[in-house]
């Protein structure tokens, strides 16, 4: 392990604090569907990764509708 130079802390100039680094957004909300609608209108996309998926599907099957979602497809494997 490297050992730690200098113990300098972090001022409120560096760039660490600066306003590009940090690029998240706080949405105010009060369930789910107002997260989506906020997020569909800030964004212009429509939403894809906040559908329920029904936790007693198997894995596999719950990768394929998410791929499905993505409109990616793969082929089958033959055993």
């Amino acid at each position: 392990m490297g050992k730690i130079v200098s113990e300098k802390l972090a001022t409120k100039d560096d760039w660490i604090f600066s306003k590009s680094f940090h690029s998240f957004k706080i949405y105010k909300v009060n369930s789910l569907k107002d997260y989506i609608k906020q997020r569909e209108k800030d964004t212009g996309l429509k939403n894809i990764f906040l559908e329920k998926i029904d936790s007693k599907k198997p894995r596999k099957k719950i990768i394929k509708i998410i791929l499905d979602k993505l409109g990616i497809k793969l082929s089958e494997k033959k055993k």
